[in-house]
């Protein structure tokens, strides 16, 4: 080789081992802060945006969220939201199916529902014996007391009119007592309803609605009475029409 032709130039060494891993304690180290500054700047709506999509996508069971607007924090409360089994809807179509016979009606009071029927749908006269549109009723009725959990007292009330002999009842005492008993076995019978929850109780001519001097108005009083309210108390079902 010519002594004036030029030296080939080397490439420099490579940078140190220890500044590769530098470089990447580095990267690693912007990209955190950078998600803790995105983070700080995110408001209320859009976390509670981004967490709904978050329960969608991974199945989370939904929780009641409390949202403090002076403390300016997100609380999530320890137990699940429950919203108590509400029967008024379904006794309300109950009512509404058999009140074209004009013997039904529904009313709330302070004790709780009251559904009211009259003997021309319940009894035969003087008798205790359920007739069969009573027990379609019943049906009903029977079935949305066992699956709600509500307590229910069954009523039973006459006139002022003396019983016939026949009857095979002392009294009006006895007649209203039968009346409501009669019910209470059948749903118990039937639905297997708890006898804490159900009680049956005869008023004879004690508690009339109307005067017993016309026959209307003691066909009015012969009639069994539902009072139905929460078996655990609370709230009174609301949204019915008062009776007249």
């Amino acid at each position: 080789m010519a002594e004036d032709e030029p030296k080939e130039k080397k490439c420099p060494a490579a940078a140190p081992a220890w500044m590769c891993t530098f470089a990447d304690m580095m990267s690693l180290l912007l990209c955190f802060f950078v998600v803790l500054l995105s983070f700080s700047h995110m408001d209320e709506p859009s976390f509670a945006k981004m967490s709904g999509a978050m329960k969608d996508a991974f199945g989370v069971q939904r929780t009641k969220q409390v949202y403090d607007p002076g403390g300016g924090e997100l609380m999530l409360s320890p137990s699940f939201e429950t919203v108590p089994f509400d029967p008024r809807e379904q006794i309300e179509n109950i009512v509404e199916e058999f009140s074209q016979t004009g013997l039904v009606e529904a009313a709330e009071t302070e004790e709780g529902i009251l559904v009211r029927v009259k003997e021309g749908l319940a009894f035969d006269s003087g008798k205790a014996e359920l007739k069969p549109q009573f027990i379609a009723l019943l049906d009903k009725l029977g079935k949305v007391a066992s699956t709600s959990e509500a307590d229910v007292a069954v009523n039973g009330h006459t006139d002022n009119i003396m019983l016939r002999k026949e009857t095979g009842f002392r009294n009006n005492w006895e007649l209203s007592t039968a009346r409501a008993v009669a019910v209470v076995e059948y749903w118990q019978k039937k639905f297997m309803i708890p006898a804490a929850r159900l009680s049956a109780t005869g008023y004879a001519d004690g508690k009339p609605i109307i005067s017993n001097n016309t026959e209307e108005g003691r066909a009015k009083n012969r009639r069994v009475e539902f009072i139905i309210k929460p078996a655990k108390g609370g709230e009174v079902f609301s949204g019915l029409e008062e009776l007249r």
